[in-house]
């Protein structure tokens, strides 16, 4: 598969996950139900990073379209690759600011994508500075295939939390009324 088609698939599987997220979330959220800080926070990073991976996924083309050369495209892509994840480590740390308390596994992948984060972004600026990597296709789609993992993982968390929250509402019921009987 050629480097345009990975891009151009990429860019169709992050809207479809960023549309369906948004149809999900608009259902799942009923009026008069009570949202969570962490509900809103991973409907927005689904959303956000859903729609930046296909902008992101679609600029190599772009660049393309004015005859430049392959290896500054490739420079350009990754330098901003790097601003815009600085950008996204900074918005959502603020947004988890708000959640005072987060379970001990939570934590450890908060942590974990965070450090794949930073990872990334050295290794989209090694990519841009023509140091270790020679402004190559590899390093800047590594970045969009995390994205596009991290969307996966937050619309799994999106699709299966209710029913989790549900399953332990249900258990708890049933647990109260077998002590009353």
């Amino acid at each position: 598969m050629e480097q345009a088609d990975q891009l151009l698939t990429l860019t169709q599987v992050a809207i479809a996950i960023a549309g369906f997220a948004g149809i999900i979330g608009t259902f799942q959220f009923k009026e008069g139900e009570r949202i969570s800080v962490g509900d809103a926070i991973g409907l927005a990073m689904i959303v956000n990073t859903g729609l930046m991976s296909a902008f992101y996924s679609t600029l190599p083309l772009l660049l393309a379209s004015f005859d430049i050369d392959d290896s500054l495209i490739w420079a350009i892509s990754s330098g901003l690759a790097c601003i815009i994840y600085s950008y996204f480590i900074f918005y959502v740390a603020n947004r988890l600011k708000k959640l005072k308390v987060y379970k001990a596994f939570n934590k450890l992948i908060i942590y974990l994508l965070f450090i794949i984060s930073f990872i990334i972004i050295i290794i989209n600026l090694l990519n841009t500075l023509n140091i270790v990597f020679k402004r190559e296709f590899g390093p800047f789609y590594i970045s969009l295939i995390y994205s596009l993992g991290t969307v996966c993982y937050m619309f799994s968390r999106l699709l299966l939390r209710p029913i989790w929250r549900t399953i332990r509402r249900q258990e708890s019921e049933s647990f109260i009324d077998g002590d009353l009987q």
